[in-house]
């Protein structure tokens, strides 16, 4: 089964249904059981604040409180949260030179995981030759 790790941006696009299609596939395939999509928490945590202090993603305006939001990834959704735990802090300091604290963050979980790809529109990730989708 594939595996992957989402950045925040990727699950607000999720929450308001506007991914692009190669990402809306991989969600797809995690609804049905057929992937796995491991954010770490940091980055659920980014997704959760946006939804209380954002007015919009993508021009569709965000709805619902940041529980609903959990809610909607984790308890109802495709997502399985993945701790910033000492593997994922063992991996960020090799690459948080490279990279802002939440890109960092996410590269490390990436790694600390061995997800087949990253679930990100960051052109800073891709371009350092991390697989994404």
């Amino acid at each position: 089964m594939e595996s992957y790790t989402a950045d925040a941006v990727s699950m607000l696009v999720y929450l308001v249904d506007a991914l692009p299609h190669a990402a809306d596939r991989v969600f797809a395939e995690a609804e049905a059981g057929e992937a796995v999509i491991q954010p770490p928490s940091t980055a659920l945590a980014e997704v959760l604040y946006s939804v209380d202090h954002d007015k919009s993603i993508r021009g569709v305006s965000l709805a619902g409180t940041p529980d609903d939001a959990r809610r909607a990834l984790v308890e109802d959704g495709p997502v399985s949260v993945a701790p910033v735990d000492n593997a994922a802090l063992i991996e960020y300091a090799q690459v948080e030179s490279e990279f802002s604290i939440h890109d960092g963050l996410i590269v490390a979980s990436h790694r600390a995981r061995g997800t087949d790809a990253i679930i990100t529109t960051d052109s800073v990730i891709a371009d350092a030759d991390y697989p994404s989708v």
